[in-house]
């Protein structure tokens, strides 16, 4: 990468004003490298939309965030997108990529995601003479209708210098289905947000179950009210659960579901929530559960649990394999220990209490920002 300080650029499809995992990862990991003396910049690369396809033709080509963050945007043609992938579909013109190479002339591009292929093959193919570049595909399965994506991705792996993956559960099937070998291959996980102390929640006499997830078929709100209303019964202390997250197509649903089911009293649809919003939902909460179908890492489980939420949630993904403390992994979508385990949460304080400082604990020593940003430090290093 050349004898002058590292500067790294991220190529994802949103950034601001959408935050989601990946955006979230890549701001996380960019605060932390702009405090290294290593690091003479971070940039961002992303489009002229907001998530899911929405156009944003408003914002400017080019602006410097307040922490120091360069973000670059390129317009996409046209731009309405068609409607059938979570990233726009639309031409996107080199020529301004290539400008923007240049002017923040990277030594290192970090492709985070696999879902802007066209982003990521044109930056390769501009700026590989200048700069290496690393690959953190964040592995789902592919379903039938996105198999088309399985040699694109295959092609990144071979182009990239590293691919980085956040689990060993991930490696492994990124390994098997992109051919990618062990040399090539590294895994880092990501870190999350801290907050800056515990406050005390306010005396209240039921206990607070929070979920935190986009409100749709993904994140398993739907089987979540099933086994709460089932564990109810159960309960010998009033309850609240509160659902947090964006409408992604569900929230109708989960609201007739909660009329049907004469829960209104008990059951908060919140919706989409800022950072603090979410922080204090979490700070005024006693146990964090999500039967997500799949999750690669997970986020939210580490921020719950670094505000020492006990976790509740099934053996999907990389659960097993990441939430070793603080947390109850019950076998996938099996209701009835899923019903044992919320009850017990509910009933037992003491129990909560445990997990949530051994969850704490856990996040504190293994999954924090500056543990992230140093590992990729070290991998930007190797490669110069």
């Amino acid at each position: 990468m050349g004898s002058k300080g590292i500067r790294v650029l991220f190529v994802s499809p949103y950034f601001r004003p959408y935050l989601g995992g990946i955006e979230r990862a890549i701001e996380g990991l960019a605060f932390e490298f702009l405090a290294s003396p290593l690091v003479e910049s971070v940039g961002v690369l992303t489009s002229k939309y907001a998530f899911p396809r929405i156009p944003m033709p408003h914002l400017p080509d080019t602006e410097t965030t307040p922490e120091g963050v360069y973000i670059m945007r390129l317009r996409g043609f046209p731009l309405k997108a068609p409607p059938f992938y979570s990233v726009p579909l639309v031409w996107f013109s080199p020529l301004r990529l290539r400008r923007y190479l240049a002017t923040f002339g990277p030594t290192g591009v970090h492709w985070v995601g696999d879902g802007w292929f066209w982003a990521h093959a044109w930056s390769w193919l501009l700026g590989r003479h200048e700069a290496k570049m690393v690959f953190t595909p964040s592995y789902h399965p592919l379903p039938p209708s996105r198999q088309w994506l399985r040699p694109i991705n295959g092609l990144l792996c071979r182009a990239a210098s590293r691919v980085v993956t956040l689990t060993q559960l991930e490696r492994t099937l990124v390994k098997k289905a992109y051919g990618v070998p062990n040399s090539k291959l590294c895994t880092i996980s990501w870190g999350v947000r801290l907050p800056g102390s515990l406050t005390s929640s306010p005396a209240r006499r039921e206990v607070r179950i929070l979920c935190v997830g986009r409100l749709g078929e993904h994140k398993g709100q739907r089987w979540l009210l099933e086994v709460y209303r089932r564990a109810r019964q159960k309960f010998e202390q009033p309850t609240n659960l509160i659902l947090v997250g964006r409408d992604e197509g569900g929230e109708a649903q989960i609201r007739e579901l909660v009329r049907e089911w004469g829960l209104e009293e008990e059951v908060t649809v919140f919706g989409e929530a800022n950072d603090d919003e979410i922080d204090r939902w979490y700070q005024e909460s006693d146990v964090f559960v999500l039967f997500s179908r799949y999750e690669a890492f997970g986020f939210v489980f580490f921020e719950a649990m670094a505000q020492g939420l006990p976790v509740l949630t099934h053996a999907v993904g990389a659960n097993k394999e990441v939430l070793t403390e603080g947390s109850v992994i019950v076998p996938k979508y099996d209701i009835d220990k899923a019903v044992d385990a919320l009850t017990r949460l509910v009933n037992d304080a003491s129990w909560r209490g445990s997990l949530g400082t051994a969850g704490r604990e856990y996040v504190l020593a293994n999954f924090t920002w500056p543990r992230a940003a140093q590992r990729y430090l070290e991998l930007y290093q190797s490669l110069r």
